[in-house]
């Protein structure tokens, strides 16, 4: 792979010396798309559940569940499922690993000049979700029980 490069990266600096730079306008676009395309084939696929029936039937009856919104108990995008046995949190559908959550802290999103909802905001070493903000009401108090709820299920 490395040698097809090398003779590649030669037979572009050949042809820039004996056409002109501005051929090499013209080969950046198929260098563009590989790199595009291995781009695409590297990334990792999400899994996101939509019901409470598909998480169970995949991993069995959650170790502990977080309810964010009271009202929204029996939804998928109000909870938060701990299997600790298998190191996976599902928080709003999306599957992450537990082992990845950094840390946890309630916050009050109000501003002086509006109201605003309280949120749970979780820091992660994922790189595509390193910060994830759920919002769980006007209630700072709950804020406050769900993130000690979370906290206890942080790996060290």
């Amino acid at each position: 792979m490395k040698r097809n490069i090398i003779l590649a990266v030669v037979a572009i600096l050949c042809l820039a010396m004996y056409l002109g730079p501005y051929v090499l306008l013209l080969l950046v676009l198929p260098i563009a798309y590989f790199i595009g395309s291995r781009k695409e084939n590297m990334e990792v696929q999400r899994v996101t559940y939509t019901t409470m029936e598909e998480v169970e039937r995949k991993y069995g009856a959650p170790d502990d569940v977080v309810v964010l919104n009271a009202s929204r108990a029996n939804e998928i995008p109000s909870l938060i499922l701990f299997y600790d046995a298998i190191d996976v949190m599902i928080i709003s559908g999306m599957e992450l690993k537990l082992s990845d959550l950094v840390g946890v802290m309630p916050k009050n999103m109000a501003t002086p000049y509006t109201v605003d909802e309280c949120a749970v905001i979780l820091s992660t070493k994922d790189t595509d979700y390193s910060t994830i903000r759920l919002r769980v009401g006007y209630d700072y108090g709950l804020a406050c029980e769900i993130t000690a709820q979370i906290d206890s299920h942080i790996k060290k």
